[in-house]
């Protein structure tokens, strides 16, 4: 083979360059397309987790369910708190299963209160409730509750006080009260609050205990919205979570 048809058989620095600019131009169109469809099966993901803990809510809410309910089995038959039902979920304190080592990293498939959307995982702590830091670290904590229906407000001639809720049965005759969503918890962290409740401040008279707003630290991940499970067992996403017309944001159980 002589050099001229050795020449000829080689790329050109031209052609080279026009090679890699196509290439880089299916980069382009492929990439967020390939974005897109990654934060779309996250969004899917996400939504189905929370349906899953809205769905055993449902059954922990009945009576006659016959559910284990943790620490509330030693209240009446009918009442519980919300702290054991996510104690459930979480498979902490006295629903642990296992060695009780001080910290353990959350094993897969991971528990459908970590967002797919979020950045960090969690451990857990033996023998220890979920409010007193049992989930951490909790910058990574990335699904909330929903903190009036574990911290409700009771009312000392016109001072709000906080109380202890104890929910019932009938917390499902209100479908459209926001039971979980997704939160911020690097953003509680800075507040100085535990990340595993939160609570908008809306209008009551008097002012409940949220109406600083110290407790509200939504995460808007799923393409600008943010994703809420209901106590009716719906999920349902939103970029204005606080003005959606039927979610009752403002909901407060009788205290006990």
């Amino acid at each position: 083979m002589t050099r001229a048809n050795c020449l000829r058989r080689a790329f050109t620095l031209i052609e080279l360059l026009i090679v890699l600019g196509v290439i880089a131009i299916l980069l382009a169109i492929l990439l967020p397309a390939l974005s897109a469809g990654r934060n779309a099966a996250n969004d899917l993901r996400c939504r189905a987790q929370l349906r899953t803990v809205t769905q055993a809510f449902i059954q922990f809410s009945t009576d006659s369910s016959g559910v284990n309910r943790g620490d509330s089995e030693q209240l009446s038959d009918r009442l519980f708190r919300l702290e054991d039902f996510q104690e459930s979920i979480y498979g902490i304190a006295e629903f642990w299963i296992g060695p009780k080592s001080s910290r353990v990293a959350f094993g897969s498939p991971l528990p459908p209160l970590v967002c797919p959307a979020a950045s960090g995982r969690l451990e857990k702590r033996a023998n220890t409730p979920c409010s007193s830091g049992a989930v951490g670290p909790q910058q990574n904590v990335s699904i909330g509750f929903n903190r009036r229906l574990n911290i409700g407000t009771r009312y000392i001639g016109q001072i709000p006080r906080a109380a202890n809720v104890y929910l019932a049965e009938k917390i499902l005759q209100f479908p459209d009260v926001p039971l979980l969503f997704d939160v911020d918890g690097a953003k509680a962290v800075t507040l100085g609050v535990v990340p595993y409740y939160a609570a908008p401040a809306v209008s009551t008279s008097p002012p409940d205990i949220y109406a600083g707003g110290k407790f509200w630290f939504p995460s808007f991940r799923h393409r600008g919205a943010m994703s809420v499970g209901f106590v009716g067992g719906h999920v349902l996403s939103s970029r204005r979570p606080l003005y959606e017309p039927w979610w009752r944001w403002d909901y407060q159980p009788d205290i006990q």
